[in-house]
C-alpha cells in the first residue's frame, strides 16, 4: 500500500466507519451494507467538509484538518452513544455466523480488489483527458482557499464550472496533505473508491435480496472480464481517475440508505442523510446521481406494489430525499458561485454566434468546422438506432447479432425465473428491467429536443453505460432463484454456491489486472512534459499540437492555450474557444499560412509533440496534420529544446538561456 492510498483510506474510512455504526443499532443492517456505507459516508463527510470550507471561503490546510477531526469525533460520539464497540462487535459476529459462506465470499472479493489496485499504474491517466481537468480545478480551489470565480483555460479567463464542486473541493483537500503532484494522490483516491464501489454494488445485491450470488453484481458490471459477453464500459471507467467512479460510489450508497427507509428499517433521519449523500453524488457527477435516484424510484414502486403497507414509508422517504437533495444542491451552487455549465441543456437556447449551418459542438470535438445535419428528422438519432445502441451497451458489443439476441433471451428467462420462483427478488427484477426503459426515454427526449451533436446524443454518450447494471442484476437473480428452489434448506449446497460465486467474482478481478504495465507512451509523455517545464518560464503561454483538458496545469502549473474543459453546453464560452481550437489545428497543418495565429493568441512558446505520446489526452488529439518541418522553418521561431518526443520553440529571438525553470509553477 502506497502512502497516498493509506492517507486517503484513513481520511474516508475513519469517519466513514463511525458514521456507518451511528446510522443504525447493532444488527439492524447487513455487514456488507455497513462496509459499503463506511466508504460512501466517509466520502460524503470528507468531500462535504471540504466543500463547506470552500464555499465559506476558509479552505486552508489548518481549517481542513481541524474540520475533519471535529467531524470524525462527532460521528464516533454518535456511534458510541448508540452502542458500545463490544455490542457492535457482538452483533457483527452473530450476523457472520448466520451466513458465513456468503460473507466470506464478499470479503474475499473486497480483499482481491484492494490488492489488485496496486497493479494499476496511475500513469494510465495520461492516456485520457478528464482526470487532469478535475485535478487542475481542485488545485485552483486549494490555491484560492475558495471556489475561484474564474479559471484560466483556452488562453483566457472563463467562469469557473461548479457542476463538480464537491469533487474539486475533495481533491483540493487531498492536495493539502499529499501535495500538488497529481499521479499518486489520484491513484490513492481511485484505489479506495474502487474498493468502495465494489462494496456498494455487493451491498446493493444483498439489499435487493441476493444472498448467494451478490458478488456477481459487481463482477458483471464494474469488473466485467473482457472475454465474456458483458458490457465493460463501467469496468473500463474504473481503471482511471474519473468523476463517474466517485459519483457512483456516493450515488449507490445513497440508494442503499433510501432503500432502508422504504423497507421500514430506518426513519426520517436516515432519509435526510440519503438526501445529503444524493446531493454529494450530484455535485460529483450528476448523471451517476440521477441514475441512482431512478433506481430508487423503481425500487420503491416495486416494494409498494408487493406490499401496500409500505406506501407510507416510500412516500416519506421520497419526500424527505427530494427536499434535502433539492435544498443541498441549489444552496451549494448558489454559495459556490461560478457557472453550472449546463446552459445549453437548461435554457434550450441556440448558438447564435455561429452560422445556422454549423454544428459548433461537433466542430469543437473535431477541431474543424462541421456542418449540421441536412435532414429535418424529428429525432437527431432515430429511435431504432437508440434502441440498438442501448441493447449493445447492456449486453456488450459482439461480432454477431445472434449472440446479442441470445443474451437478451437469457435475461428474459432470468426475469421469468425470478417472477415464478423468488417473489422477494421481484423488486430487483423491476429495477433491472425498468432502468433500461428510463435510459431509453432519456435518449429519445434529448434526441427529439436538440439539434446539435451535444446534447442530442446525451443518452448514448452519457447514460447508456448504466444499462450494464441490468444483466449484472438479473443473471445473479436467476441463478439465485434456481439454486434456492433446488437446494431448499441444505446449507452445504447454499454455502457451496456462495463460495462459487465469490470465486467467480475474484476471478473477474484477477482477469482485469493489466498484464503489460510498462506504458511506454505514458513514460514518453512524462519525459516530454518535464522537458517543456525545464525551459518554459511560469508566465509563458504555450501552443501545443495536442488538445488537453488540464494536464499542463496539473503537472506543471503552466498555461496552454489548447487546454481547458469541453464547453459543449456553454455557448458564450464555445464562441471564444472554438476559434482557438480550430486556429491551432490550422496553424500546425500550415504554419506559414497561419503564422498570425501566434500573434493573435500572444504565444510565447510552440511545443511540437510526436504522435503516440500520452500527455493527458488520447493520442488522437495530437493534431495529426502537424507539419513539424514547416514549424521548424517558420521565421520568428527559435528552437530552445529538443528531446526524443518533443521540440520546443520560442517565439522571438533565441539568445536567452532557457534553462533552470521550476518544474512546477504556483497557481
Amino acid at each position: 500500500m502506497t502512502a497516498a492510498v493509506a492517507v486517503v483510506a484513513a481520511l474516508l474510512l475513519v469517519p466513514g466507519a463511525g458514521a456507518a455504526l451511528a446510522l443504525a443499532p447493532p444488527g439492524r443492517i447487513a455487514i456488507e451494507t455497513r462496509i459499503a456505507l463506511a466508504f460512501g459516508l466517509g466520502y460524503g463527510i470528507l468531500a462535504g467538509v471540504a466543500t463547506l470550507l470552500a464555499v465559506a471561503r476558509v479552505f486552508h490546510l489548518p481549517t481542513f484538518v481541524a474540520a475533519i477531526v471535529v467531524a470524525t469525533a462527532a460521528v464516533w460520539a454518535l456511534a458510541l452513544r448508540r452502542a458500545s464497540l463490544r455490542e457492535h462487535a457482538s452483533a457483527l459476529a452473530g450476523q457472520a455466523r448466520e451466513a458465513p459462506f456468503a460473507l466470506a465470499a464478499g470479503l474475499a472479493l473486497l480483499l482481491a480488489v484492494a490488492v489488485s489496485r496496486s497493479f494499476y499504474s496511475p500513469r494510465l491517466n495520461l492516456g485520457i483527458a478528464a482526470p487532469w481537468r478535475y485535478w487542475a480545478d481542485g488545485l485552483e480551489v486549494a490555491a484560492a482557499g475558495r471556489v475561484p470565480p474564474e479559471s484560466a483555460q483556452w488562453g483566457t479567463e472563463i467562469p469557473t464550472t461548479v457542476s463538480k464542486v464537491v469533487l474539486n473541493s475533495l481533491e483540493g483537500g487531498v492536495s493539502f496533505l499529499l501535495g500538488a503532484d497529481p499521479l499518486e494522490p489520484m491513484h490513492g483516491i481511485l484505489s479506495v473508491v474502487a474498493v468502495g464501489l465494489v462494496a456498494a454494488l455487493l451491498a446493493l445485491g444483498r439489499e435487493l435480496g441476493l444472498g448467494l450470488f451478490a458478488p456477481l453484481v459487481p463482477a458483471l458490471s464494474v469488473l466485467a472480464p473482457q472475454g465474456l459477453p458483458f458490457a465493460n464500459e463501467l469496468a473500463g471507467d474504473l481503471q482511471t481517475f474519473k468523476a463517474e467512479n466517485m459519483g457512483r460510489l456516493a450515488g449507490v450508497c445513497a440508494l442503499l440508505l433510501a432503500m432502508l427507509v422504504v423497507q421500514g428499517r430506518a426513519g426520517r433521519v436516515v432519509a435526510a442523510v440519503a438526501g445529503l449523500l444524493f446531493g454529494v453524488a450530484a455535485l460529483t457527477h450528476l448523471v451517476a446521481a440521477l441514475v441512482a435516484l431512478a433506481a430508487g424510484l423503481l425500487y420503491a414502486l416495486a416494494v409498494v406494489l408487493l406490499d401496500r403497507s409500505r406506501l407510507r414509508d416510500a412516500v416519506r422517504a421520497g419526500a424527505v430525499v427530494a427536499l434535502v437533495v433539492g435544498v443541498s444542491y441549489v444552496a451549494t451552487l448558489a454559495l459556490a458561485g461560478g457557472d453550472l455549465g449546463f446552459q445549453r441543456a437548461a435554457q434550450g437556447g441556440g448558438f447564435q454566434a455561429f452560422p445556422a449551418t454549423v454544428d459548433p459542438t461537433r466542430s469543437f470535438a473535431q477541431a474543424r468546422m462541421v456542418r449540421r445535419r441536412a435532414d429535418e428528422e424529428s429525432l437527431y438519432i432515430p429511435a431504432p438506432t437508440l434502441a440498438r445502441t442501448l441493447v449493445r451497451d447492456a449486453v456488450g458489443a459482439h461480432p454477431t447479432a445472434r449472440l446479442g439476441l441470445v443474451m437478451l433471451g437469457a435475461l428474459a428467462i432470468a426475469a421469468l425465473l425470478v417472477a415464478l420462483l423468488a417473489r422477494p427478488l421481484v423488486p430487483l427484477a423491476v429495477v433491472a428491467c425498468g432502468l433500461p426503459l428510463v435510459l431509453l426515454a432519456v435518449g429519445l427526449f434529448f434526441s427529439y429536443r436538440y439539434t446539435t451533436w451535444i446534447p442530442a446524443n446525451f443518452g448514448p454518450r452519457r447514460m447508456y453505460d448504466y444499462a450494464a447494471l441490468s444483466p449484472a442484476l438479473l443473471f445473479p437473480a436467476g441463478l439465485e432463484a434456481i439454486v434456492r428452489s433446488i437446494a431448499g434448506s441444505r446449507r452445504w449446497v447454499l454455502g457451496g454456491a456462495a463460495l462459487a460465486a465469490g470465486a467467480l467474482a475474484v476471478g473477474a478481478v484477477v482477469d482485469g489486472v493489466p498484464r503489460d504495465r510498462s506504458l511506454p507512451a505514458a513514460e514518453a509523455g512524462l519525459t516530454a512534459i518535464d522537458g517543456v517545464a525545464e525551459v518554459v518560464p511560469c508566465d509563458g503561454r504555450l501552443l501545443v499540437n495536442a488538445r488537453t483538458a488540464g494536464s499542463w496545469e496539473a503537472l506543471t502549473g503552466r498555461t496552454a492555450v489548447t487546454e481547458g474543459m469541453a464547453p459543449y453546453l456553454r455557448p458564450e464560452v464555445l464562441e471564444t474557444v472554438l476559434p482557438v481550437v480550430v486556429g491551432a489545428r490550422q496553424f500546425f497543418a500550415e504554419p506559414a499560412a497561419n503564422a498570425r495565429f501566434l500573434e493573435r493568441q500572444a504565444i510565447d512558446y510552440v511545443v511540437v509533440l510526436e504522435q503516440g505520446v500520452w500527455v493527458g489526452s488520447p493520442a488522437g488529439t495530437i493534431f495529426r496534420e502537424t507539419d513539424a518541418a514547416a514549424v521548424a522553418s517558420l521565421p520568428g521561431l527559435s528552437r530552445v529544446a529538443e528531446g526524443p518526443n518533443v521540440t520546443v520553440y520560442a517565439v522571438g529571438p533565441g539568445d536567452v538561456a532557457f534553462t533552470g525553470q521550476p518544474s512546477r509553477c504556483a497557481l
